[in-house]
C-alpha cells in the first residue's frame, strides 16, 4: 500500500511540475518583456523631460539619441535572455546600427549651436511618442520583435515629421536613413512577430 501511495504521490508532482514547468519559464520570460516596456517607456519620460531649443535639428539629434539609446537597452535584454537565433542576429544588428548613429548623433549635438527657433518637432515627437501599439504574449523574442517594430515605427513617424523643416543636411541625411533602414527591419520584426505567436 505504501508503495502504491509513493507511486501516485510521484505521479501527482511528476504532473504538476509538468504543467508548472512552462508557467515559470513563462514567469521569466514576461519579466525580460516587462524590462524592454520599462526601457521603452523609461526613454519615452526622458524624451518628455527634454528642454527643448526650437531649433529642428538640435532636438531631433537630441530626441533620436534617447529613442536609439532605449533600442539599444531593449536589444541588450533580447540578446541576454532571447532564444529564437534570427532574433537574437536582429536585436545584435540592430543594437549596432543604433550605437553607431548615437556616436554620430553625439558628435552632431557637441558641434552644432542650436539656433533658437519655432519648431513644433518636440511637441510633435513626443506625441509620435505615444502612438502606435504592440502586442506581448510572454515570449521574450515575441514580444521583443512586436515592441521593436512600434519602436522603430516612432523613429520612421518621427523622422518624416523632422524632414519637412530639418535644415542641416548632416540630421536630413540621418532621418532618411532612419526611415530607410528602420522600415526594412520593420518588415523583418513583424514577420518575426508573427511566426512567434
Amino acid at each position: 500500500m505504501a508503495m502504491k501511495g509513493n507511486l501516485i504521490s510521484a505521479a501527482v508532482l511528476t504532473t504538476v511540475l509538468a504543467f508548472t514547468e512552462p508557467m515559470f519559464a513563462q514567469s521569466g520570460q514576461s519579466s525580460a518583456s516587462n524590462a524592454m516596456m520599462k526601457s521603452m517607456q523609461s526613454g519615452m519620460t526622458k524624451m518628455m523631460g527634454m528642454k527643448m531649443t526650437g531649433d529642428p535639428d538640435h532636438d531631433f539629434a537630441m530626441m533620436l539619441k534617447m529613442h536609439h539609446q532605449s533600442a539599444v537597452d531593449m536589444s541588450d535584454m533580447e540578446i541576454k535572455q532571447g532564444k529564437n537565433a534570427q532574433v537574437k542576429a536582429l536585436g545584435i544588428k540592430i543594437k549596432t546600427n543604433n550605437q553607431k548613429e548615437i556616436k554620430e548623433l553625439d558628435q552632431f549635438l557637441s558641434s552644432h549651436k542650436p539656433m533658437s527657433g519655432s519648431s513644433k518637432l518636440g511637441q510633435q515627437g513626443m506625441e509620435i511618442m505615444h502612438s502606435g501599439k504592440h502586442s506581448m504574449n510572454g515570449n521574450v523574442d515575441h514580444d521583443y520583435a512586436s515592441m521593436m517594430a512600434q519602436h522603430h515605427q516612432q523613429g520612421i513617424d518621427m523622422a518624416r515629421v523632422f524632414l519637412k523643416e530639418g535644415k542641416t543636411e548632416k540630421m536630413k541625411t540621418m532621418a532618411n536613413n532612419v526611415i530607410k533602414v528602420q522600415t526594412k527591419e520593420m518588415a523583418e520584426l513583424k514577420k518575426l512577430e508573427v511566426n512567434l505567436h
